[in-house]
């Protein structure tokens, strides 16, 4: 067994790798495949995507793409998200003490405890305990706002750095990375204590720590299959990184990477090392950047860079997913495509753009209503002019699907 990483551009060369390793079935003819995915959205594409290459006359004919391939059914498949499986590992399925919400009464409490106390001076600044009694009412409204901010640090630290956690619980103040904690948040490590004398409960770093125990001593334990994936992912928590790394020495894990640039993850390679337990770097002394030479790659490329460094501290065996045919270089998009797989900074001299390329279009729309209307028109519009193209063709993204959904 091993932990097995399939990278690609496109995210449906994926999509088709994964149904091939899907089209071998389990040993256990009742186990349903378990497929984790980041979004709903990419749950949904995934299975309408898989629909087409997996049933039974896509198997007969070796692919969905074959004579009579297609049946439209995908079944036998698991979806789900990486909190559940990640809480089904730790035993949490139900409720876990220290996530977030639940988090937020106890360092609560630990705040009016302690708010006198000198190390927790900055809090009590901020909420104005030596203002004048009107201001000091007004700026109390916000303790629970403030302790909910606070457990969402801690709980982010519990994912991705557990050893700062586990130095604070002992006594110390480190800041995981062979320093000391800034002057300015000197008083989260008497608060997060603070915090766990409440809790009455085990800390979830020695929690994770119990559970890679148990992974490796009796991995029957868990109600799992023989096979499992995670499709889609840009970003793992190193905690989640090492149950992944634990749960592919028993079984087989599949990880479907899509990375915009192999040219970039070539140049990368030759400078990661891999390090049990992983190399733990301050993001100022990553210098990882001035490997892309591409700017997108270079300023939006951070989570990935940081995946690829734990993915090879994990020891994860890869391989490139086939890539289809060059992309058209003659179009805006196709520029912008080449350039980021090839690594290389756009070349605006040489190039001139043709009056007719519609392939990247910006329309500036003065509000959130505004911007479903025209978007409206131009689906409808493509749809018009393209017969070939369908609504599986068409993904749409936006920065908040709360606010905009109603519309």
């Amino acid at each position: 067994m091993a932990v097995h990483l399939h990278r690609a551009t496109r995210t449906d060369r994926l999509a088709d790798g994964l149904a091939q390793v899907l089209a071998d079935p389990l040993a256990d003819p009742f186990a349903s495949e378990l497929v984790v995915v980041p979004a709903k959205g990419i749950e949904r594409w995934l299975s309408q995507r898989l629909s087409h290459r997996l049933g039974e006359s896509a198997l007969s004919a070796g692919n969905g793409d074959g004579p009579g391939g297609g049946d439209g059914v995908c079944a036998g498949v698991s979806f789900r998200s990486p909190r559940s499986l990640i809480a089904e590992l730790l035993g949490v399925e139900d409720d876990d003490p220290w996530a977030p919400d639940p988090m937020s009464w106890r360092v609560l409490e630990a705040i009016d405890e302690h708010l006198g106390e000198p190390w927790a001076a900055p809090l009590a600044r901020h909420l104005g305990a030596e203002r004048e009694e009107a201001e000091r009412e007004l700026r109390l409204g916000r303790r629970y706002g403030l302790a909910r901010r606070i457990a969402g640090l801690f709980a982010a630290y519990a994912l991705q750095r557990p050893a700062v956690l586990a130095d604070w619980s002992g006594g110390g103040d480190t800041d995981g990375a062979d320093g000391q904690v800034p002057a300015d948040l000197a008083w989260q490590p008497p608060l997060w204590r603070a915090t766990l004398e409440r809790s009455g409960s085990q800390p979830p770093h020695q929690r994770h720590a119990d559970t890679l125990a148990m992974i490796s001593d009796d991995p029957g334990a868990l109600q799992l299959p023989d096979r499992l994936s995670l499709f889609g992912h840009t970003r793992i928590p190193t905690t989640e990184v090492e149950l992944l790394a634990a749960l592919g020495r028993e079984r087989q894990v599949h990880l479907w990477l899509p990375h915009p640039s192999p040219a970039l993850w070539d140049a990368l390679a030759g400078q990661l090392v891999a390090a049990s337990p992983p190399v733990v770097r301050r993001r100022r002394d990553d210098l990882s950047h001035r490997a892309a030479v591409h700017p997108l790659l270079s300023s939006l490329g951070r989570d990935l860079r940081e995946l690829q460094q734990a993915l090879v501290s994990m020891g994860a065996e890869q391989e490139v997913v086939a890539e289809p045919t060059p992309v058209d270089g003659e179009t805006l998009l196709g520029w912008l495509q080449a350039d980021l797989a090839a690594n290389q900074a756009p070349d605006s001299a040489r190039r001139r753009l043709h009056p007719a390329d519609r392939s990247v279009q910006f329309h500036a729309c003065h509000g959130p209503a505004r911007q479903v209307e025209v978007l409206r028109e131009v689906l409808l519009g493509l749809l018009a002019d393209d017969p070939t193209l369908e609504p599986h063709d068409i993904v749409v993204m936006c920065p908040d699907i709360e606010a905009y959904a109603p519309l």
